[in-house]
């Protein structure tokens, strides 16, 4: 019998040490927030059209929760969203009509600084895989609408986003 209590003593001060031992280690706190996706939203056009489009595209990247819109290149941006607007104008006066057509290209982000010293040994190969690479991972579309339509064209524009991005990252 007193082996067995001295055999259990031992065991349970090796385990007390061991307990002691495994709290000092540091756990890594795992977020249940994910790092939120940098997104470029790069928009041209006439000058009337831009703050209203970007409101609109900012209210519909905002339903997005791992989403960060920003509107100026900086450090981790992973996509570009490049939208180009034209209003549509008729008549002799070339007024405007309120119909709205916007190329919206998509794409992984792509930094054309890498191109430069490739292009000054002539590093051509390189060079035409990077641009194929620019080409394959871009997605253009063209959207007609109204002005009463924004909205729409808007959401449409983030769920083709989401399906050609975010929904491939999950």
């Amino acid at each position: 019998m007193k082996q067995f209590l001295m055999l259990f003593l031992v065991v349970s001060v090796i385990l007390s040490l061991i307990a002691i031992s495994l709290e000092s280690i540091p756990v890594q706190e795992t977020s249940d927030n994910p790092q939120k996706i940098k997104v470029l939203l790069d928009i041209a056009g006439e000058n009337d059209l831009l703050p209203l489009v970007t409101k609109h595209l900012l209210e519909a990247f905002g339903k997005i929760e791992n989403v960060n819109v920003v509107l100026e290149i900086e450090e981790g941006v992973s996509y570009v969203l490049s939208v180009v607007l034209v209003e549509a104008r008729a008549g002799e006066n070339k007024q405007k009509t309120d119909n709205i057509a916007a190329c919206v290209q998509f794409l992984d982000y792509f930094d054309n600084n890498i191109l430069k010293p490739d292009v000054a040994v002539s590093n051509w190969e390189r060079v035409d895989n990077l641009t194929e690479n620019l080409i394959e991972h871009s997605q253009v579309g063209l959207y007609l609408f109204s002005k009463d339509g924004l909205g729409k064209m808007t959401n449409g524009v983030v769920s083709k986003f989401q399906e050609l991005f975010l929904e491939k990252n999950k």
